[in-house]
């Protein structure tokens, strides 16, 4: 009987809360509560029967004149409406948007490793030559890999950019699409939680490696090794995180939680997140380029989620404070 509750409630949602329609709304549930009473007690199993309530009390259309309601009740609804399958392809397009940018991400991560690790081997006891080419094939695969990262974060952008109204305007879920939603989001918040676990405490043993090598056997060469696996282990990391807040954040986008309640404050914090992101980038490579620390210079995007996590929800908070 739940279900059926739960399911009036979103039939009289686009109605004004006024005593016609609350008296509509007591008749048609205990309607639907006689007629799924008569279902059980000829035998139908519960998910059956309620299935048959809804079927056949389910269209509040067909049944406004027999319960006395009338157009004046409907609360006209200016949000654009969001269907079940148009749901399963926003979600199944941000799965795949999820995957490809924490790849990027994780590649940018890890591209250092291959530069660090041959500049490490071959650098003090190897002939200039030798050493000078060993810096070349580190750059050639640190710009390959960054531009792999480009070149996925530039697609999965045009892909996914076709759903940016769902960001934008004010939509609103069909009852079916609402419940499959939720049902999904549900399903995820303890994959969310392990994939989020798992992620941060990689990326805070990632740097117990690099310490061991260094206080155990503290030779240059196979300090560089521990450095190579930071990078590896803080990637991996990353990724996860990544993925799992993605994921997390197309379930808010569609049944408009979180930073999502508030369009005008969402389109502020993307505005702000495009050059906000562009600036770290370069800051993180200026100073790598510079001081060729890759090691530490990796400090950066951890400390720049952070601070645009604070900075999103000082944007939001203003934004309710002004309401």
């Amino acid at each position: 009987m739940e279900t059926i509750r739960n399911y009036l409630d979103n039939m009289f949602s686009g109605l004004k809360r006024t005593a016609e329609t609350e008296r509509a709304k007591r008749e048609l549930l205990n309607m639907m509560e006689d007629k799924y009473n008569e279902l059980i007690a000829e035998g139908k199993s519960e998910n059956e029967a309620v299935g048959r309530v809804i079927s056949e009390f389910g269209n509040l259309s067909e049944l406004k004149e027999e319960l006395g309601l009338s157009d004046a009740d409907v609360i006209t609804d200016t949000r654009r409406t969001v269907d079940f399958k148009e749901s399963e392809e926003y979600l199944s397009s941000s799965a795949k948007a999820a995957n490809r940018i924490a790849v990027g991400v994780s590649l940018c991560i890890l591209s250092p490793a291959p530069l660090v690790t041959l500049a490490g081997a071959f650098g003090s006891g190897s002939s200039e030559s030798v050493s000078k080419l060993a810096v070349f094939i580190g750059l050639m695969l640190l710009f390959a890999l960054v531009a792999v990262a480009v070149a996925l974060f530039i697609t999965t952008s045009i892909r996914i950019s076709k759903y940016d109204y769902l960001k934008t305007e004010e939509i609103s879920l069909e009852h079916g699409a609402l419940a499959y939603v939720k049902e999904l989001r549900d399903r995820f918040k303890e994959s969310y939680a392990l994939l989020m676990t798992v992620g941060v405490v990689i990326c805070v043993v990632s740097v117990v490696p690099l310490l061991g090598i260094a206080l155990l056997l503290g030779e240059g060469r196979i300090v560089i090794l521990g450095v190579a696996i930071l990078l590896l282990l803080l990637s991996i990391g990353v990724h996860l995180i990544i993925r799992a807040g993605m994921i997390k954040e197309s379930y808010c986008v569609l049944l408009q939680e979180g930073g999502y309640a508030d369009k005008k404050a969402n389109r502020q914090v993307e505005k702000i997140g495009q050059i906000y992101w562009s600036v770290a980038a370069a800051i993180y490579l200026i100073w790598s380029f510079v001081t060729f620390n890759w090691g530490i210079t990796w400090i950066i995007w951890p400390i720049a989620g952070v601070l645009f996590g604070v900075l999103s929800a000082i944007i939001n908070a203003t934004y309710k404070a002004e309401k």
